[in-house]
């Protein structure tokens, strides 16, 4: 019998698929994309109780060759948000390539994270990122890279997260958390810059990025980043 202080972090607890936060993403390569969206929009995609503290929208589209759950692509929308005095983003949206952050991510902090088909690439002067899912692109994001720029110019901050985890026995209420995780991001130096951005959301009611409608597009960004994510607090 395998004795609990000899189980692994995650199941399977004999080979556990993932390791204990923090979490590291070193040296990697991300295009983003800042615009405006009407509030309203942002009311849709809020859970309760979070409320929306602005509307702007960040997109994010990331190549990560280099972490301790191993190699993958990510992509996220961030929208503002707020819980009584707290504010920070929240990520309606959030999709991975592989199955190590997917479940990870689900399970310790309550991501809303499903697997698509990822890619960010160089197209001439662009930077054109894509996220589709079952042959819809439900991402489609570009920008240029024209002068320096600072990452505190995008509106991030602490992260909200709902984890919810339904009952195993068929009258056992679900485990609902509200979750708000302080991540440490960097932009490597002289290594992340701005330029023109566009945003196009392919329409699918089963994956509706289309709601966060972009209004004004601010700027695109594209750069090196790295990325530590510990234990969130609830």
């Amino acid at each position: 019998m395998l004795k609990v202080n000899e189980w692994g972090y995650s199941n399977p607890v004999i080979s556990p698929l993932y390791p204990s936060p923090p979490l590291y993403w070193i040296d990697f390569q991300v295009q983003l994309v800042l615009y405006e969206t009407d509030i309203s929009n942002v009311e849709k995609l809020l859970p309760y109780p979070l409320e929306p503290n602005g509307n702007k929208v960040i997109t994010w589209i990331s190549d990560e060759p280099f972490t301790n759950q191993g190699s993958g692509r990510e992509a996220a929308i961030y929208v503002q948000a707020r819980y009584k005095d707290y504010t920070g983003v929240y990520e309606p949206f959030l999709y991975v390539s592989t199955e190590i952050p997917l479940c990870g991510g689900r399970e310790i902090w309550g991501y809303c994270k499903k697997i698509a088909n990822i890619s960010l690439y160089f197209e001439k002067e662009q930077v054109r990122g894509e996220v589709e899912r079952v042959r819809t692109k439900i991402m489609k994001c570009l920008c240029i890279r024209e002068v320096p720029a600072k990452l505190e110019e995008l509106p991030f901050g602490p992260i909200f997260s709902l984890k919810v985890i339904p009952g195993a026995a068929e009258d056992e209420p679900p485990l609902r958390q509200l979750v708000l995780t302080e991540g440490d991001v960097t932009a490597k130096e002289g290594m992340f810059y701005k330029g023109k951005g566009s945003v196009d959301y392919e329409r699918s009611e089963i994956d509706p990025t289309y709601i966060l409608e972009p209004k004004r597009i601010i700027a695109g960004y594209y750069g090196i980043m790295s990325f530590v994510l510990p234990h969130g607090k609830i």
